[in-house]
């Protein structure tokens, strides 16, 4: 059975800078809320996000989610019953001091030129810029990439149309599940994960049900084992009744084996 259902946020449960879509957080609040109950058959709902800490918080309590998220791709780990934040152990005082390095090259190269840019303020274990501006991040990203690459072999940039996120390789959203699932006493294959971009492509590979949206990049498409016919959040929901259908296929015949 699928035990733990992850979502991303960006491109999954919402559409960077547009508004988030509340009859379908509703939904998945409703159905995280019957997850907790005792004998359910739905799989608990969390997220993985590289967003900071504060933004998968919000939504985190606006979803009422009592399974532990990740945040900064997995760079922390967030439980909101406890109000508790646990860093991943790839995250080292060198790693740190090179993403110091990393953020301050884009404030004074990327954000202090180019107009509409911003530091993404509020992490640790990722250095990053956004912009609403996708033709901007576009031109600026050979750059920031051939900075990090030449310099910083223990880094990786990650990026979307709307982001560069950089982060430690040792630092994966594969290997952020596996120290999520490992924490929580579940094999990978109990998990699943909605991904969107070509970040999430391993971890879509490496889960028991990887799902990718309409709205995906071709590479998480092509890791994913399902891609939705909805988009976006639709796409979410849309993957969750899978889960749901999958697991009461697996617990009828569990109980058929027992008659």
């Amino acid at each position: 059975m699928i035990r733990l259902f992850l979502a991303d946020i960006a491109g999954c449960l919402a559409s960077p800078y547009r508004a988030f879509d509340l009859e379908g957080f509703g939904q998945i609040r409703a159905w995280a809320r019957e997850a907790e109950e005792a004998g359910s058959v739905l799989p608990r709902v969390s997220l993985m996000s590289g967003r900071s800490y504060g933004y998968v918080e919000a939504v985190t309590q606006a979803l009422d989610l009592h399974a532990p998220v990740l945040f900064e791709s997995g760079g922390g780990r967030f439980h909101l019953p406890t109000g508790t934040i646990t860093w991943n152990p790839a995250l080292t005082p060198e790693v740190e001091r090179e993403l110091d390095a990393v953020r301050a090259y884009f404030l004074t190269e990327i954000v202090a030129r180019e107009a509409g840019f911003t530091l993404d303020y509020g992490k640790r274990a990722q250095a990053g810029i956004v912009s609403a501006d996708t033709a901007a991040m576009a031109r600026v990203l050979p750059a920031a990439r051939r900075f990090v690459t030449e310099r910083f072999p223990d880094l990786h940039p990650y990026y979307t149309a709307h982001s560069v996120d950089v982060v430690p390789a040792a630092l994966t959203k594969r290997q952020a599940v596996a120290w999520l699932a490992a924490a929580e006493g579940l094999p990978m294959e109990a998990v699943a994960f909605v991904g969107d971009t070509i970040g999430d492509a391993e971890a879509l590979g490496a889960v028991g049900w990887g799902f990718a949206p309409r709205n995906a990049s071709d590479e998480a498409k092509e890791a994913a084992r399902t891609v939705t016919e909805g988009a976006v959040i639709e796409g979410v929901l849309e993957a969750y009744r899978v889960c749901i259908a999958h697991n009461e296929r697996v617990r009828a015949g569990a109980q058929e084996v027992v008659l």
